[in-house]
């Protein structure tokens, strides 16, 4: 199976290391990857995809929006700017597109799930949600929204707890890297089975239940998942 991963990270190495069996081709903007299984393409996608990418079959492929900043137009090229591309050139190849919990930053002290309307609270979050409307207007096409990344190298959770980082109360939607590994894993082997899943840990834990210097009911909502909130799949 030959895999190409646009926008490949931390995430995507590991899910090489774990699918020897696989061929993956990685777009980064600089750095390589020390894994057999993986040819490693330097460039900023956002530019245009390379014809020595566009050139080749693929079995699937794997997008990681990428942002070199905060500002709208940073959204809008890492986001928006190759959508059409990655349609186009590669029209037989299934895709999952990689999404963020961000289209729900407008809700509070609420549960969502994948049935609860979109609402961002500011412009970037809604260049997510259009990102995602325009990668499921086909059906080969999968979003995955992650929570916060939990990763060997990054914990959000850690960092705010022990730098106090901010002291209203808010609920913790993170996921480890391992389980975002494992159910990508799942969708390479048995296709896309539903086409928008909200990947987070599944029981609802706040700040507060760490240490009580959170106040106050949480200013953002609990995401769940439909599809994947059992506990036992983590």
């Amino acid at each position: 199976m030959k895999i190409l991963v646009i926008g490949y990270g931390e995430l995507a190495e590991e899910l090489a290391k774990v699918s020897s069996d696989f061929d993956f081709v990685g777009i980064k903007r600089s750095g390589c990857s020390e894994l057999t299984n993986v040819n490693i393409v330097n460039c900023d996608y956002s530019l245009g995809l390379p014809e020595q990418v566009t050139k080749d079959k693929y079995d699937w492929v794997i997008f990681f929006p990428k942002t070199s900043g905060k500002s709208i137009d940073d959204y809008k090229n890492g986001y928006l700017s190759q959508m059409s591309a990655i349609n186009d050139h590669f029209p037989s190849a299934q895709k999952i597109f990689i999404s963020s919990t961000r289209v729900y930053s407008g809700y509070s002290n609420i549960v969502v799930d994948e049935n609860t309307p979109c609402k961002p609270s500011d412009e970037q979050g809604k260049i997510i949600e259009q990102y995602e409307k325009e990668a499921l207007e086909h059906s080969q096409n999968c979003v995955i929204r992650l929570g916060g990344l939990i990763t060997h190298k990054s914990n959000f959770v850690k960092l705010v707890l022990e730098k106090q980082l901010f002291l209203n109360n808010k609920y913790i939607n993170g996921v480890f890297i391992s389980d975002v590994v494992s159910l990508i894993v799942k969708i390479l082997g048995e296709g896309i089975s539903h086409q928008l899943i909200n990947v987070i840990m599944p029981k609802y834990m706040k700040y507060s239940d760490f240490d009580l210097a959170f106040k106050g009911e949480p200013t953002n909502a609990a995401v769940k998942s439909i599809h994947y909130n059992d506990a036992a799949k983590f």
